[in-house]
């Protein structure tokens, strides 16, 4: 099964807007995706099972491994909207942190 290509759209979008960005991107023969993206030393994960929807989680050194998702969305374009904005929540930080110096 390929990945949906609002998924496919999504990861080149991180690609041009945040470049600094490591991303990991697992699409399994299940239709189910991981993608991990670290952006200044913060981790985050979206899943997506087309049968479940979709979850999305900030991963810190403190979380325990297994415990569900932070937020969860009935549907992938949900889901990578929350994303979208835990994302730019980080830039922001960057922008504010590089004016301050």
């Amino acid at each position: 099964m390929n990945p949906p290509v609002m998924l496919q759209d999504f990861i080149g979008e991180l690609v041009h807007s945040h470049p600094g960005a490591q991303i990991e991107f697992r699409p399994l023969p299940s239709g189910v995706c991981f993608l991990w993206v670290t952006l200044r030393e913060r981790n985050f994960v979206i899943e997506y099972d087309p049968k479940e929807g979709a979850g999305v989680s900030e991963n810190l050194a403190s979380t325990p491994p297994f415990v569900g998702h932070d937020h969860f969305f009935p549907n992938l374009e949900d889901g990578l909207k929350k994303l979208r904005s835990l994302l730019r929540e980080v830039a922001a930080t960057e922008s504010s942190d590089v004016q301050a110096a």
